[in-house]
């Protein structure tokens, strides 16, 4: 455990002012599971000394009818109580507390793996850029059941939700369950437009899951609790599993793609991933948690085998999708528009780079509403994503993605004399066919199961977008 650790502990109870009532040593991070009552359900972690926090969560039917989960009910119960997990993480991070008690309902030892993972690998960016190093050692977690029982097996329900983001990769996964499925539901936390805008032109309704954090949180942030990244994607993951669950729903369907596998940095060994739990290691962890609490909703990463851009390839094929869609995070901040690109930031950049080499120029302009590619100022943005020690914390490709898109667009006549390609590709590259060809071909081990990977076999087809 490393001093900078122990030392931001002290100076954080100390800024909250907790340290006349507890230090370092017996501060304790309580997770007190959930509670419904009607409609509403509530989350509740204690951070001693400090405060109590209570997030509630409300879903609502894509009719506007608000939905009650019921408790009792086994599939329900085991999916709330891997979100009471999951979303103490946010909570948590306030003073990276080094004692964890749950004291709510019985936890297995699947579930604390789960929660260890998401408090050191999903908070290894907070940890890395506020100095405090790996987190591996950092926490002691009691009150588990040792030797829970595994749940008795249970039969999976029909039917899908898909989350969407408002982002390519979601409308993608949103696209294909039309296709394929009878009566899929999209599910969005607290949607904002790009997320109504997808559900309504793929034609399928949209669940709706308002999220509210405790706002004491945000009081203790501004008076200097640590913060920093949490790792989202699992929250927002399992209170879709709630809805599903709710729902009498047995899929919920996600769209976590291979290349959210490679870390964002490596610090001397120290895997650093901005998109931990969008990855196969975590889902795993995600599905024994489930399989352990008694939870019959399962997670199925759709575009698993697929790379950033091939994804790409398969947004450019959906007529006018492109135009649907917003993956800029600056537009879903708390204090954002919800709505637009941005067409500044890393993702801004990613995403157009990443549709580019399957699209006219012209009309992929229009579609976004910017053209990143052609601003001089925003090259060394474009750089900084083919070093390794420079690629952004971001929901971005990998360097060779990047650079393979690049290299495309520089045999484009379209193309070629856009800023950044001008800047960065190379339009005498050898080997461009072949790259291409294993960027887009479907990785055989970590497709999803039947029948859902019968859905990407159009997306692997060879052929020309344009």
């Amino acid at each position: 455990m490393s001093s900078e650790l122990d030392a931001r502990r002290h100076a954080t109870l100390d800024a909250l002012g907790a340290l006349a009532t507890v230090d370092v040593d017996r501060h304790v991070g309580r997770l007190h599971g959930w509670q419904v009552e009607g409609a509403e359900i509530r989350l509740t972690t204690e951070l001693t000394g400090v405060a109590t926090f209570t997030e509630r969560l409300r879903i609502t039917a894509p009719d506007g009818t608000v939905l009650e989960p019921d408790p009792t009910d086994p599939a329900v119960a085991g999916a709330l109580d891997v979100l009471a997990l999951a979303a103490a993480v946010s909570y948590l991070k306030a003073t990276l507390p080094r004692h964890i008690e749950l004291a709510g309902r019985p936890v297995g030892p699947a579930g604390v793996t789960m929660l260890r993972a998401l408090l050191t690998d999903g908070l290894a960016e907070l940890a890395l850029r506020a100095g405090l190093g790996p987190l591996d050692d950092a926490f002691t977690i009691t009150g588990a059941e040792p030797d829970r029982p595994p749940a008795p097996e249970a039969r999976r329900p029909p039917g899908s939700l898909v989350t969407v983001g408002g982002g390519k990769d979601s409308a993608l996964t949103l696209a294909l369950a039309a296709r394929h499925e009878q009566g899929p539901l999209a599910v969005a936390v607290n949607p904002r437009a790009p997320m109504e805008r997808t559900a309504a032109w793929a034609g399928v309704g949209l669940v709706r899951i308002d999220r509210r954090l405790d706002r004491r949180l945000l009081e203790l942030n501004a008076a200097g609790a640590i913060n920093g990244h949490v790792p989202i994607t699992a929250i927002v993951t399992a209170a879709s599993l709630v809805a599903a669950a709710t729902l009498g729903r047995g899929t919920v369907l996600v769209s976590n793609e291979r290349s959210a596998d490679a870390a964002t940095r490596e610090v001397d060994g120290w895997r650093v991933n901005h998109q931990y739990s969008k990855t196969s290691a975590f889902e795993r962890l995600l599905d024994e948690a489930l399989d352990e609490a008694g939870a019959t909703t399962r997670v199925v990463s759709l575009l698993r085998p697929l790379s950033e851009l091939a994804i790409a390839r398969g947004v450019a094929r959906e007529q006018g999708l492109v135009a649907k869609v917003t993956s800029c995070n600056a537009a879903f901040a708390m204090d954002g528009p919800g709505d637009g690109w941005c067409g500044q930031c890393d993702k801004c950049r990613f995403v157009q780079l990443a549709l580019a080499p399957f699209m006219d120029r012209a009309q992929l302009v229009v579609d976004l509403g910017f053209d990143a590619l052609g601003d001089a100022t925003q090259v060394a943005g474009f750089a900084a994503m083919l070093d390794p020690a420079t690629k952004p914390f971001e929901c971005v490709g990998t360097a060779d993605e990047v650079r393979l898109a690049l290299d495309l667009l520089a045999a484009r006549d379209d193309w070629r004399d856009a800023a950044a390609v001008r800047a960065l590709g190379d339009a005498h590259a050898e080997g461009l066919d072949g790259r291409l060809a294993a960027a887009l071909a479907l990785d055989p081990v970590t497709g999803p199961p039947a029948p859902y990977d019968a859905w990407l076999t159009g997306i692997a087809a060879a052929g020309e977008a344009r």
